[in-house]
């Protein structure tokens, strides 16, 4: 287990899923769920900083600011998009009902449109958590399986004047997604209640 003081700074050093960095103060603790490495891991006020980390299997997160209270968090992977929408996707597991505030280096650029989208356990949710103008997410009481997605591009859309469906184009697109395949999922779970039912009255 290893349980760090203030910095950590080699090149490329690995790490391990029982290896802990913990934050004391706050009664948190944060570990990965699979190998990686990282540049730096430097402890400073309540916040880990992680420069150049790679999860196995997932993509180079140059900068990962993350700060735990009351909760123990274990980070699953990190993804990015740059086809049809450009996205950055945090996954992690919570224990806890505590708060996170993490960082994973995007957020409100002047010229672009932001758009996050925060699921808790597959739900999407919109309570809970938060979003400042660097982009730092604070989240709180959420429990589980958690993921922080970014959706970024560079357009007219950052004009305030425009409609708001236009504005936030993305995080209306991914919701009615997410709300097609309830409905589907629905659906096809009643269809076949119905042929059970139908199946055990013909007996």
């Amino acid at each position: 287990m290893l349980s760090c003081p203030n910095t950590l700074a080699q090149t490329s050093t690995a790490f391990v899923p029982a290896d802990k960095f913990d934050i004391p103060a706050n009664n948190g603790a944060i570990n990965f769920a699979v190998n990686g490495s990282y540049s730096t891991a430097t402890f400073e006020g309540s916040t880990w900083t992680f420069t150049n980390l790679l999860i196995n299997g997932s993509e180079p997160l140059q900068n990962l600011e993350i700060s735990t209270e009351n909760s123990n968090v274990t980070i699953f992977s990190y993804h990015t998009r740059i086809l049809d929408f450009p996205s950055d996707q945090l996954r992690y597991f919570v224990q806890g009902r505590g708060q996170q505030i993490i960082n994973i280096g995007v957020g409100l650029q002047g010229e672009s449109n932001v758009d996050w989208v925060v699921s808790s356990n597959r739900s999407f949710i919109s309570n809970g958590w938060t979003v400042s103008h660097n982009g730092t997410v604070t989240l709180t009481g959420l429990t589980g399986n958690i993921s922080i997605t970014y959706f970024g591009f560079t357009n007219q859309l950052t004009n305030s004047n425009l409609p708001f469906y236009e504005q936030h184009s993305v995080a209306i697109a991914v919701a009615v997604l997410f709300a097609v395949t309830v409905a589907v999922a629905i659906t096809v779970a009643v269809k076949r209640r119905s042929s059970a039912g139908e199946t055990i009255s013909d007996d």
